[in-house]
């Protein structure tokens, strides 16, 4: 037909619109506008002759709008993780000069007085041993508490080794082996207690000082306003019968 050439070659070869939407931005990752950016570049650069079916287009849209909920969802999770660290700092400042109570097994002797030895059982026990540790792990001190009944259990430490010779003050730990009347493992939870006289944070944790200890703020079970809580006496001598 006159004035119409033939066509020979109908591939059409079109910049990549990946690469043109990116240029410049210097975006290692693709955000929500650099998303939108090379949606609007594949519809500005499509082939005339194969062009996007509208299936295409819906779900890249469906892809854009999931892309902004997560980013959307990602913003909220760090205001909310800003929220929370603000409130167990405020938590935190709220517990000084307080009593607490928390998950641990450390004891401190200071000016040659010991704090209390705080544990929990879970059933009675017909033995119950309290082994005490420096802090190179070196067995200080054995302490023989007898038969004991399930639940909480404070008991005074003499701050004295084995052989009866005054430890220097520093923090030790311990450890609770209770056995029932048929032999069997008694369950034993170890607790610290102390008066809170400073908070600090490190590493995104809550930390409360407590005496030379610093112990965290999740691991706290109990809050209570300071007061002499008098020991329960060991079933032996608490200065050490053991090893």
């Amino acid at each position: 037909m006159a004035g119409t050439s033939a066509v020979t070659d109908p591939t059409v070869t079109l910049p990549d619109p990946t690469r043109t939407a990116l240029e410049g931005t210097g975006a290692s990752a693709v955000g929500k506008e650099d998303f939108l950016r090379l949606l609007v570049a594949q519809l500005t650069h499509q082939d005339p002759l194969n062009p996007m079916q509208g299936t295409e287009f819906t779900a890249q849209l469906a892809q854009f709008s999931a892309l902004e909920q997560l980013i959307n969802i990602n913003k909220a999770l760090g205001k909310l993780a800003s929220l929370e660290t603000a409130f167990s700092q405020s938590q935190a400042v709220g517990m000084l000069g307080k009593q607490i109570l928390a998950q641990g097994n450390t004891i401190t002797i200071s000016d040659g007085t010991a704090s209390n030895i705080i544990f929990s059982l879970g059933a009675a026990s017909d033995q119950t041993l309290v082994s005490v540790f420096d802090r190179q792990g070196g067995l200080v001190s054995v302490i023989d508490a007898g038969a004991r009944a399930a639940g909480q259990h404070n008991l005074a430490f003499p701050a004295r080794n084995a052989q009866g010779l005054a430890l220097p003050d520093g923090v030790y730990t311990f450890r609770v082996q209770a056995t029932a009347a048929d032999g069997k493992e008694v369950s034993a939870q170890t607790f610290a207690s102390g008066i809170v006289s400073g908070v600090k944070v490190a590493q995104g944790a809550t930390l409360l000082t407590v005496g030379p200890t610093e112990i965290p703020l999740s691991s706290v079970v109990q809050i209570t306003e300071p007061k002499p809580v008098p020991p329960e006496s060991p079933a032996a001598d608490p200065g050490g019968s053991g090893t």
